[in-house]
């Protein structure tokens, strides 16, 4: 999909706009977070940093989509958080939840249903191991203004227990900035400069990860005079 937005031969909102089966985060997640699978431990840790705005102490599974039992105080209702972390930590494994924006708003309490499924709910198709996990980190990637009073309230209203999960929110301005430095540094993995590269132009070409471009830089001219045919003058500074 990356290639073929960049090339002008697929325009996004036509591939968004009619994925009515398939929601256009869905489509973002698995161009993002499916690629990332095709590159070395090393360079997949650093692409995966990149994505959620934390730089991760390990090469991490990427689980997409694990469909969750319901929660106490879910109603009932089963969890699918976009993509789960999952890397060795000091006591076992941890685990770092994404949720993908792409214009969509947030549900009622979504941060909330996802950190505590991901946590303490059975997972039926075996993706996760059986609770409890150690969540240690939430990202909302695709932060709008319209999701930062919900994201606030969500990372404020954590119980003493999640006093150590870390919060992080990117938007796609920014990551397409991330991303563009990421493929400028100069011992960045040839595989994983490409995947910054191709993923950078992707976003620029769409209306929510483009990026105003440098202003250039302006010359300054001589101070002139202007004579007029009356014999007098003015000063341009």
């Amino acid at each position: 999909m990356f290639h073929a937005v960049i090339a002008k031969k697929a325009r996004i909102d036509n591939i968004t706009d009619g994925a009515t089966r398939h929601p256009r985060e869905d489509l973002v997640t698995s161009a993002l977070f499916g690629t990332v699978t095709f590159l070395t431990p090393p360079a997949r840790q650093a692409a995966l940093s990149t994505l959620i705005g934390h730089k991760l102490p390990a090469d991490a599974k990427v689980i997409l989509w694990p469909r969750l039992a319901p929660c106490a105080g879910t109603d009932g209702q089963r969890t699918e958080p976009d993509v789960v972390l999952e890397y060795p930590g000091k006591t076992g494994p941890e685990y770092w939840i994404v949720e993908v924006k792409w214009g969509a708003a947030l549900g009622d309490d979504q941060i909330r249903r996802e950190i505590d499924a991901v946590r303490d709910g059975g997972c039926p198709k075996g993706a996760l191991p059986n609770p409890p996990r150690a969540v240690v980190g939430y990202t909302l990637l695709g932060l709008e203004a319209k999701h930062t009073k919900m994201f606030d309230r969500a990372r404020e209203s954590c119980p003493g227990s999640d006093t150590a999960l870390e919060f992080q929110s990117v938007s796609w301005p920014d990551l397409t900035e991330r991303l563009r430095a990421l493929t400028q540094a100069k011992d960045t993995d040839p595989g994983l400069k490409a995947w910054a590269d191709a993923t950078a132009t992707f976003l620029s070409c769409t209306p929510q990860g483009a990026v105003l471009g440098k202003w250039p830089d302006l010359t300054v001219p001589p101070a002139v005079t202007f004579f007029f045919d009356d014999g007098t003058g003015c000063d341009a500074q």
